[in-house]
């Protein structure tokens, strides 16, 4: 199929012969006309003369339909296509000649020609139109037929406009204009030999004609779609013949056009055509649109009659030319011509794709057939309906005269709206007969308004034979968005409280669904199945919902294994897994609650359908449901069209909403969206002058407030990176990340530094001493540039390097320490972009919803949910600068009425211990992450709230952007009042896949085992700074390595068992510390955290379980025995001698454990107790 070669090698050299063949039609056509028409004024004798035209251009296609057809399956297609090339220029010489002649030989010799080019293309349009399927695949096949289609009427127009303009030009010398479409023959043929030839098709034995008819017949019949589709080119065709005729007659007689004005009319509907064709091939995309067809119909049925009945006065368009022209009859006749390019381009791909290859010469042929039979037919009609209006004609035999005066009168803007009825008339039976024309067009309006569709994997599709697609289930239009990607029909399964709804009962069964009944009748049920698998027999596409429901909180449920009893045995079915993404939150879903009728947040709504490799019949329900979410991780790895870094980001919502609130600092001043803009465009001028343009990195090291925010953002428009720095950390470890990223300044605040009695690093910037240095005049001008500019010019100046590139570095965060030395940890705009989306979806987040930012910006969980989350969406964020500050936190929520807090459980702890319940009233979200949530303190929370709302726990990591689940409630109407499933930290966030896998092997392991937690998607880092080794280890074929040990249930919800650098392997088991310290400070009961496990070497179960206490209100014995009350296993019970106390349980600035610290403690009591022993 010379598929190696590019679309335009393939396609050029068969548009530019079909361009001169049909330029050579048309002139011809057109110069024959003006000939006859020249020396008459009669109407009967124009109309007359006009069917006789029609029938000699018409009958060789008749006559000779089945001789074309049969060498167009026996001969090469490139070889029929070179053949008559040739013909033509032997036809367009015989032309030259009567031309010259027409004078002394008359008109007849001229349709004789006429004939003869007809039987030149009837022979070269089955070759023609047979090639393209052989050339081109499915997915390529409607924009080729669209290029076909455009080239096709954009010939018609140029042969039929140049005629009159050649005839006024050479002064009706037929001579000239001749030679010129001998030349126009010449460069078709030698083009056609640069036609690529094609693998030959098995072809038919060699049979009579009128078998060769036969077969046509019976390939064009034998299945329902290609009928219809060579009755709807048949259909288009013979009214375009008679349209073409009556536009003539209506030029001539109703409007008393002259012939420049004539050939405009003319124009206007083939240009329209060709556009029409081209607009059909590019909204097709990679399939049969067959929803452009009721569109197209439409368009014709409505602008056909407005240019009959109301074609405006004329108008002088070139008075020094004469050319005066009914523009609103042009304007109209243009946009019936785009309809019908829409109309005839899916019926054409479809016949060339579905026809079989073996038949594909002489279905094409009969194709023919009938259709000039109609364009015959049509033309006679037209010609009766129109004769009667002649009246007083000279020279007509007596009885001619007679039959004249007694045919019918219709004029042609009448006969324009019997064309237009005739067109609905005919999609309401192709509708009828064809329900996929309804369902399409729907579909095709549904993912051009509401929806954008971004389709992934669609080739996967097979093009003939069942398939089985399995596909989750997130709104009420999946059914839709699937059937969209293809033009092959799909069969869905409906369950049978919809499928029997009175409204959608006659729809369902109108497109084929198959309903699904309960399950409790397992008769029907039975039924059903073997329905699915009749339809799989049958060679057709069945899809269904593995879950059974739609989503109610934009997660996947659970898979149900019931669709491997719908494979048959005896025909082999490709089960290819589906993801539907991003429609969660759309007017369709169940994101609102409950569908009602709404204006949508998002116009036109984005849309991901991702369809996967097969998959193993044996595979698991289970099984099925991971490898759709990571079809889904790997399908938004890719960013979206509209997604922008975040300064830009910025701008945008500084331009459309510039006074609304951004930022306010607890105690401080309020910052608006305009004023975030130019004061952070002002200080990234002052960052380009200080530091060189080598520097990627620059370091912010300040507290939680709107000015760190700005800082931060202003770093960015400077086409640099902020790292972050950990103002809490050591010296020695801020030390090593200056080094690391080669830091050379960091923007901080001598107050700050004051505050927290830190002395000054030789790379600090005080953000004072670059405010004392903006002048008056920097600051109005940046303001006017800010205010007057497009938001893409501003930054586009500001910020040319980074403000549309988001896979570039977006921020260094610097590892908490926990488990060694701090790494940076390279994170992208798109990492944050992605992994913030899901966060929204999930959180059902609101235009009304505000946040409190009191999570340190060094740490991921802050910078995602206190600094990028807000200025990324433009909503308000409260600053508090210190998340151990639980007065100020209390009454910021409390004054400002946040709906959404974040901390972690240790500070959620601090909170409701010294807040007053009331302040937290506002509240409609409240989760806790960066550590485990004790079941004690989520209790509590619940417990002041008066049961209204519950502490939900999240997880994440620095590696992942950080956020990776939340544990929502199964519906988005208990959201902030239901956790999911208790001891869980949810399932992980869409797009977002996890996996557990043996720690050794890698390989993935079954639902509800034990095992190493690993992540894919979207929002897994780019690397480590400097550190590719450590990257290479941390993340293997794009799964991030997160070092918990956990296990995955049925329906995605993740449940930890502690991390594997803190288990102990005591008497062979593997004993988690995490869960064994949880399980001692919720007996222990205090607000702080007061004990801490570790190990020691054991000499006879090789490790032994250490608690590191401060202080105990109960007795070791005590915490024992409530341990064994609660049913622990022993292995998990440390020794009452094993209890340490220790001055302060090691903790980090972020809140988490410090491991190194400890790690470093339960060395020094192991080395005491060997020296004890």
């Amino acid at each position: 199929m010379h598929l190696n070669a590019s679309f335009q090698r393939r396609i050029t050299p068969l548009l530019l012969s079909q361009f001169f063949g049909v330029f050579n039609d048309n002139a011809y056509k057109m110069f024959v006309v003006l000939a006859v028409f020249g020396g008459s004024v009669d109407y009967f004798q124009n109309s007359a003369f006009l069917f006789v035209l029609t029938v000699a251009y018409v009958l060789p296609f008749l006559l000779l339909g089945g001789p074309a057809g049969n060498l167009s399956d026996k001969m090469p297609k490139r070889s029929i296509l070179i053949l008559t090339k040739a013909a033509e220029f032997a036809v367009m010489v015989l032309g030259t000649v009567c031309f010259v002649h027409t004078g002394d030989w008359g008109i007849f010799p001229l349709m004789a020609v006429m004939f003869l080019m007809t039987a030149q293309s009837s022979f070269f349009s089955p070759a023609f139109n047979g090639i393209l399927p052989e050339t081109f695949p499915e997915h390529e096949l409607s924009r080729a037929n669209g290029y076909v289609g455009m080239f096709t009427f954009i010939a018609a127009i140029i042969g039929a406009g140049s005629a009159p303009v050649l005839w006024t030009i050479f002064k009706k010398d037929l001579m000239v204009c001749g030679e010129l479409m001998c030349l126009f023959s010449v460069s078709g043929f030698f083009i056609s030999l640069l036609v690529l030839p094609v693998p030959p098709q098995k072809s038919r034995k060699k049979q009579s004609i009128l078998k060769s008819i036969r077969a046509g017949w019976k390939a064009v019949t034998e299945n329902r779609g290609i009928f219809i589709s060579a009755l709807g080119d048949t259909f288009f065709v013979s009214i375009g013949v008679a349209i073409q005729t009556l536009i003539i007659i209506f030029a001539k007689f109703t409007l008393d056009s002259t012939p420049m004005e004539l050939s405009a009319l003319l124009l206007a509907p083939a240009l329209g055509m060709g556009i029409g064709c081209y607009l059909a091939g590019l909204l097709s995309g990679n399939k049969i649109e067959l929803g452009l067809v009721p569109f197209g119909g439409l368009g014709i049925a409505l602008f056909l009659p407005l240019a009959g009945y109301f074609p405006g006065s004329a108008v002088p368009v070139i008075e020094r030319f004469g050319l005066v022209l009914h523009l609103w009859a042009l304007l109209y006749l243009l946009l019936a011509g785009i309809a019908g390019g829409l109309f005839i381009v899916p019926f054409r791909a479809y016949f060339q794709q579905r026809v079989s290859p073996q038949s594909r010469g002489a279905a094409l042929a009969f194709s023919n057939v009938l259709t000039f039979g109609g364009v015959l037919i049509s033309s006679a009609v037209v010609f009766l309906l129109i004769a009667g209006a002649a009246t007083n004609v000279p020279g007509l035999p007596a009885w001619v005269d007679a039959l004249v005066r007694h045919m019918p009168s219709f004029a042609p803007p009448t006969l324009f709206l019997a064309v237009s009825l005739m067109t609905l008339v005919f999609l309401f039976a192709i509708m009828r007969l064809m329900p996929d024309f309804l369902v399409r067009s729907f579909i095709f309006l549904l993912t051009h308004t509401l929806y954008r569709l971004k389709v992934t994997g669609e080739e996967r599709i097979p093009d003939h034979g069942p398939a089985l697609l399995v596909s989750n289930h997130a709104s009420f239009v999946d059914g839709f968005m699937i059937s969209a990607c293809t033009s092959r029909r799909i069969r869905f399964l409906m369950h049978e409280d919809y499928y029997q709804i009175p409204l959608l009962n006659p729809f369902a069964r109108f497109a084929g669904f198959i309903e699904v009944p309960r399950l409790n009748r397992i008769k029907s049920m039975s039924n059903m199945i073997g329905n699915v698998k009749d339809a799989l027999r049958q060679g057709d596409i069945v899809c269904v919902f593995p879950e059974g429901k739609i989503t109610r909180n934009g997660i996947m449920d659970e898979f149900r294994g019931g669709f491997k009893a719908m494979l048959p045995d005896d025909v082999h079915v490709p089960v290819i897994p589906v993801r539907i993404g991003m429609i969660w939150g759309s007017i369709f879903s169940y994101y609102y609650g409950r569908l009602k009728l709404r204006f949508p947040k998002e116009l036109p709504h984005p849309v991901t359908i991702s369809f996967g490799k097969p998959v193993p019949h044996g595979i698991t329900a289970y099984e099925l449901r991971q490898t759709i979410s990571e079809l889904a991780a790997d399908t938004d790895m890719t960013p979206r069209p509209s997604e922008r870094p975040l300064h830009y980001q910025i701008a945008r919502h500084a331009k459309l909403t510039p006074f609304r609130v951004l930022a306010c600092d607890y105690g401080g001043s309020e910052t608006t969206a305009f004023q975030f803009y130019v004061r952070s465009a002002i200080l990234s001028r002052k960052i380009r002058e200080l530091i060189a343009p080598d520097c990627e990195y620059v370091g912010v090291m300040m507290p939680n407030c709107t000015a760190a925010a700005i800082a931060t953002v202003a770093v960015m428009m400077a086409d640099k990176v902020p790292a972050m720095m950990n103002f809490t950390a050591s010296h020695d470890a801020v030390r090593s990340a200056i080094d690391k990223a080669s830091i050379t300044h960091i923007l901080t605040s001598r107050k700050f530094l004051s505050k927290i009695k830190m002395e000054p690093l030789p790379e600090m910037v005080f953000l004072e001493d670059i405010a004392a240095g903006v002048t008056r005049r920097e600051k109005i001008l940046m303001t006017l540039a800010a205010a007057l500019l497009p938001h893409q010019e501003f930054m586009n100046i500001l910020s040319p390097a980074s403000h549309r590139d988001v896979m570039r570095t977006a921020v260094i965060l610097f590892s908490s320490g926990s488990t060694g030395i701090p790494k940076g940890v390279m994170l992208s705009h798109h990492n944050f972009n992605s992994d913030i989306h899901s966060f929204l979806k999930v959180m059902n987040w609101t235009d009304g919803d505000s946040v409190l930012g009191s999570l340190p910006l060094f740490h991921a969980f802050g910078l995602n949910t206190c600094f990028w989350l807000p200025l990324m969406i433009g909503c308000k964020v409260v600053y508090v600068t210190s998340p151990l500050d639980s007065e100020a936190v209390g009454k910021a929520v409390e004054k400002y009425q946040l709906t959404i807090l974040l901390a972690t459980p240790t500070f959620m702890q601090n909170y409701m211990r010294k807040c007053k319940p009331e302040q937290f009233k506002s509240l409609r979200l409240a989760i806790a992450g960066a550590e485990k949530l004790r079941t004690d303190i989520s209790a509590k929370f619940e417990y002041i709230s008066n049961g209204e709302r519950v502490l939900i726990e999240g997880y994440g990591c620095t590696e992942l952007s950080p956020i990776v689940a939340i544990n929502i409630g199964s519906s988005v109407l208990d959201l902030g009042k239901q956790y999911g499933k208790k001891g869980s930290i949810g399932p992980a966030m869409p797009g977002i896949c996890a996996r557990i896998v043996d720690p050794v092997t890698r390989k993935p392991l079954p639902q509800d085992t034990e095992g190493l937690l690993v992540i894919k998607g979207p929002n897994v880092m780019q690397g480590y700074l400097g550190e590719p080794e450590l990257t290479a280890e941390a993340v293997q074929d794009g799964w991030y390595n997160t070092g918990d040990i956990a296990r995955i249930d049925g329906d995605g919800y993740i449940t930890l068992c502690g991390r594997l650098s803190r288990f102990s392997k005591i008497g062979g088991e593997m004993v988690p510390h995490e869960l064994v310290e949880c399980a001692i400070n919720e007996i222990i009961g205090t607000d702080e955290k007061v004990a801490a496990v570790s190990s020691i070497p054991d000499p006879q179960k090789g490790e032994a379980l250490i608690v590191l206490y401060t202080k105990l209100p109960v007795s070791p014995e005590k915490i024992i025995e409530e341990m064994r009350a609660c049913k622990i296993t022993n292995l998990w019970i440390p020794k009452a001698a094993n209890f340490y106390k220790i001055d302060a349980i090691p903790m980090l600035g972020s809140g988490k454990l410090d491991l190194v610290a400890l790690r470093a403690e339960a060395d020094k009591i192991a080395a005491r107790v060997q020296k004890n022993s």
